[in-house]
């Protein structure tokens, strides 16, 4: 039997207004444009890999952030296979006995996806996930990224190697579960793909905005409600600090409940068109010690001249997951 780690790259529309999009809404959200994987046999050695470009049909122009991601454009996939001809070079690249090992969920559903929205059937063998064993094997409390995972273990990247090819990203998945011994015990880890859907930016869970700015400036971030009593709360001075370019958090005061830790959430689909969400708890001692420690130093490295452009970062952000419905 052999173990093949699989990991996919997709493209996305453009905007929510874009023809395709309208066309196909959420029957087809990311269409895959790369298969990769790489193949281990029992004794967990690395035996071979594949890359499958794939020519899209759905959303033909490559979203900016993905190609910057990626390196995948028209000069790589006008010539590439259609799907149902990339699909087939994989299987039979696999072989008859094999199960397939993914990191995380967003692979296998984006690849339901993409299977029911051409028509594809295939008896596909168990797809399990490394990344929630990885947590319990070192008794994790959250999920952690394949980069983190890796620096955790020691492995250190490829020079000609990036990250966001599929058959890169296949390789270090491989590698760390080369290192996590007991590979039987990936069976106990099989993944259900999850229906794949947009957030409505216009619905009860968020907002849109025309910039980062807008975001911060708005009445749900500087006016937060609070969780216990629904009422406005005052946001603190010092404002929002970045946790990544696409999340912010802060500090705000309701008169009756104290101190609240205040998330923000964003999705940038294009320079002008961000989705928001803003989400309130009542804050911790060490949420509070850590927030103040978190202004502190982005005080000091916007006075050394250190920060880069905020709206900049947003738009090239690395978002790992994919919106589920649960």
């Amino acid at each position: 039997m052999h173990y093949i780690v699989l990991d996919l790259e997709w493209n996305q529309p453009l905007n929510r207004q874009n023809r395709a999009y309208r066309e196909y809404g959420d029957r087809l959200i990311f269409e895959m444009i790369q298969i990769g994987a790489v193949k281990l046999d029992d004794k967990l050695a690395i035996v071979d890999s594949l890359s499958v470009p794939i020519h899209p049909t759905a959303y033909l122009k490559i979203h900016p952030r993905i190609r910057r991601m990626t390196g995948l454009g028209p000069e790589v996939l006008d010539e590439a296979p259609l799907f149902r001809e990339a699909l087939e070079q994989f299987l039979a690249w696999c072989g008859d006995d094999y199960v397939l090992l993914t990191w995380g969920c967003d692979d296998v559903s984006v690849l339901q996806q993409n299977l029911n929205f051409f028509d594809c059937h295939p008896e596909l063998p168990p797809l399990c996930d490394i990344q929630h064993m990885f947590s319990d094997v070192y008794e994790l409390k959250n999920r952690m990224g394949l980069k983190p995972a890796m620096d955790m273990l020691g492995i250190d990247p490829e020079e000609d190697k990036a990250f966001h090819n599929a058959v890169n990203d296949a390789l270090y998945t491989a590698m760390v579960f080369q290192r996590m011994g007991h590979a039987e015990d990936v069976f106990k880890y099989p993944q259900k793909p999850k229906e794949l859907i947009h957030q409505d930016p216009a619905g009860k869970r968020g907002q849109t905005v025309t910039s980062l700015r807008e975001a911060l400036e708005s009445e749900a971030a500087t006016q937060p409600k609070c969780p216990v009593c629904g009422k406005p709360a005052r946001l603190e001075a010092g404002g929002y600090v970045p946790q990544s370019p696409d999340k912010y958090i802060g500090l705000a005061r309701c008169a009756s409940h104290g101190t609240l830790l205040v998330r923000m959430r964003l999705r940038a689909h294009s320079a002008n068109d961000i989705w928001m969400n803003v989400s309130c708890v009542k804050a911790t001692k060490p949420n509070i010690a850590y927030i103040h420690t978190k202004q502190l130093q982005l005080e000091q490295r916007r006075a050394a001249g250190l920060l880069p452009d905020p709206e900049k970062a947003l738009l090239n952000a690395d978002r790992s997951s994919v919106p589920f419905e649960d």
